[in-house]
């Protein structure tokens, strides 16, 4: 039997720091309870999540395979052009695209040049959040900054400050799916930039390599909400 996809998702829309990244959602269950009803979609077998961040994601939540999933992450009309998997990347003549990686790293931005970033000289991968985000709408930035401050926050108040590294960042494992959601939203949403040709993401051991205009991004997102169900199935507390 396929996993449930929609229970990672609804772990994000319904916690309470989850709330600033989200604008409307469409079709997810239990996620009503904690936001605003919208009118049902026409497809009652997909649901919506439109973020605060110029991103929507659409998405099939009633399949039966792997191969039967379908997902869609598009920019919204009315701030710039849609962009979907099959869309064809956007650079600008004069400059290559450029490459990240994001992870949790206390201290840092969790950006940073990923090896075949033309401005990567092999030594130092470090760079300035400004100019990663470049170009992007300043909700982006503001959203990526909130999303890093919640995992800062939670390790200095957790592990920093009491001086215990071996516990767990999150206090739960529905607080910590939820915090990857809401990355991997996030990462999406920059990759889709005209200036980002692939992020690669970082979600504990894992390694999704999202690039726009790439047939393989319904595999990596089924990926990815399979790997956040089937820890949430674990029902782990991390205390």
């Amino acid at each position: 039997m396929p996993p449930d996809l929609v229970k990672p998702l609804a772990a994000f829309c319904t916690q309470s720091k989850s709330q600033r990244f989200i604008k409307t959602v469409r079709n997810l269950g239990d996620a009503w309870r904690t936001l605003s009803e919208q009118p049902s979609l026409e497809h009652t077998d997909s649901a919506v999540i439109e973020t605060t961040f110029d991103l929507n994601f659409n998405f099939k939540k009633v399949f039966n395979s792997r191969q039967d999933f379908s997902a869609k992450f598009d920019i919204p009309p009315l701030e710039t052009a849609s962009q979907e998997w099959q869309s064809t990347p956007v650079t600008s003549s004069t400059t290559s695209p450029r490459h990240f990686r994001i992870f949790a790293d206390y201290g840092t931005d969790f950006i940073w040049l990923n090896d075949n970033d033309p401005t990567y000289n092999g030594e130092s991968s470090y760079i300035e959040l400004e100019d990663a985000l470049a170009g992007l709408p300043h909700e982006v930035f503001d959203n990526y900054d909130a999303w890093v401050e919640i995992y800062t926050a939670n390790f200095k108040e957790r592990c920093d400050d009491p001086g215990d590294y071996s516990v767990h960042v999150f206090p739960t494992a529905t607080e910590e799916v939820a915090w990857n959601v809401a990355g991997f939203l996030l990462a999406w949403r920059i990759a889709m930039a005209p200036h980002v040709g692939s992020i690669e993401l970082a979600v504990g051991r894992e390694k999704y390599l999202l690039k726009k205009g790439d047939d393989t991004g319904n595999w990596i997102t089924y990926t990815f909400l399979e790997d956040q169900a089937v820890f949430l199935a674990k029902k782990e507390t991390v205390e």
